[in-house]
């Protein structure tokens, strides 16, 4: 059983054929589960992104009774995208072959199953006897990532990137062998591919790697998705039908690279807290102000508790600034912000334990003058962040460092 999610860019009208045809030529009839995502991306017709815009004309301060009702009305529109890519999809491929019996399902068919919120909703569990039912009578089932269906049997719409999600979910239940995810880009690449137009497809990497790439800003495939794949012992093939190469990924692999991605996440603001010079004030109130930002859904990085020296510090997301200055404010603590920062991160399962990679690093960074702001790491990572203005420079002499040199 294979598992088979195509979305991004390669998913166009134009496109439709060619996916067809690589899917009747690679993969096998009723041994397959195939996960679309709607087509293209913004300005592409039917997009998420365009069938969002159809309601920027509309303000957003309304009564909370209110606003779930125009949830859910906007959950409607926003989930067609996957409907028409479902069954564009699936016609293609009956018009090629026949014997595939491709057969759309959208959440409703399929039993994805999600909390209650309309928008930005989280999958529970997927029922899978009707999945397996259709498999069973010889069908290839076509499914609708992106989409689910509430237990009061609402329409409900994932996080951005759901449809990752959804496949994930679906190879994890259904106990696949590989998911492929397809795409515009072959594999996961040494850097990105808009900074280092010459950026290698790494062949092979460990799930930890692919995770840590994620999480950091690589757009390969959701953060969320891998961490449920990490749970399974499934093969994660990523590729794309205009290229013979892709990524290997999986528990197994032991790569033979040191490092194999450089990623990145821009737009985040630095925040400097000064807490309250008594101890038993100083924890409490920054007990406090940590469970706000948790009770707002609002992930912290780069975490340094000096409580010593009465600091305190994280980075944030740039949408979620105004949120954390709310809460500092509510707490009357004093604070500075730095923004227009970037996050760097150089991803590698065989730099643990090895030693002078962050010698390497700063040698490469101060040859091109950029001083860096602050590091951190984990077993298979190192973490940098720098000007934003530095990141496009920073970038080019990490990649020229480990991967041209190397």
């Amino acid at each position: 059983m294979k598992v088979v999610k195509i979305g991004g860019s390669v998913f166009k009208k134009e496109n439709i054929i060619n996916l067809a045809e690589f899917i009747v030529k690679n993969y096998e009839p009723y041994k397959t589960i195939i996960v679309v995502s709607a087509l293209g991306r913004s300005p592409y017709p039917y997009s998420t992104d365009e069938l969002i815009n159809l309601f920027v004309e509309f303000k957003q301060n309304h009564s909370n009774d209110n606003n779930y009702l125009l949830d859910l009305s906007k959950s409607f529109v926003v989930s067609c995208g996957e409907n028409i890519a479902a069954g564009l999809l699936s016609f293609a491929i009956n018009y090629l072959n026949p014997e595939f019996k491709a057969i759309p399902l959208n959440a409703f068919q399929a039993n994805i199953i999600t909390t209650d919120n309309p928008i930005d909703s989280d999958i529970i569990t997927i029922e899978i006897d009707n999945i397996l039912r259709l498999l069973e009578n010889k069908f290839t089932p076509v499914i609708c990532g992106f989409q689910g269906v509430s237990k009061s049997g609402k329409l409900t719409i994932l996080k951005r990137g759901g449809t990752d999600i959804t496949a994930a979910f679906i190879t994890k239940l259904m106990k696949a062998n590989e998911i492929h995810i397809i795409k515009d880009v072959d594999g996961l690449k040494s850097a990105p591919p808009n900074i280092i137009p010459h950026c290698i497809t790494i062949e092979k990497c460990n799930i930890d790697e692919l995770a840590e790439a994620t999480m950091n800003g690589n757009p390969v495939v959701n953060p969320e998705a891998i961490n449920i794949l990490q749970e399974t012992n499934t093969k994660i093939i990523i590729k794309s039908i205009f290229s013979e190469k892709f990524t290997l990924s999986s528990k197994e692999i032991v790569p033979t690279q040191l490092v194999s991605n450089i990623s990145n996440k821009d737009n985040i603001t630095k925040f400097v807290i000064y807490l309250p010079s008594q101890m038993k004030n100083k924890t409490l109130v920054l007990d406090k102000v940590l469970k706000e930002i948790f009770e707002n859904s609002i992930s912290l990085d780069f975490i340094n508790l000096d409580v010593f020296n009465n600091l305190a510090s994280f980075i944030v997301n740039n949408n979620q600034v105004e949120k954390i200055k709310q809460i500092l404010d509510n707490n009357q603590l004093h604070y500075k912000t730095m923004g227009r920062l970037s996050k760097v991160s150089i991803i590698g399962y065989n730099m643990r334990g090895k030693p002078g990679i962050m010698y390497r690093i700063n040698k490469a960074l101060l040859n091109e003058k950029i001083s860096i702001i602050q590091a951190q790491d984990s077993h298979i990572s190192i973490s940098l962040l720098v000007p934003l203005k530095y990141l496009v420079t920073t970038i080019k002499a990490l990649h020229q460092e480990f991967f041209e040199d190397y």
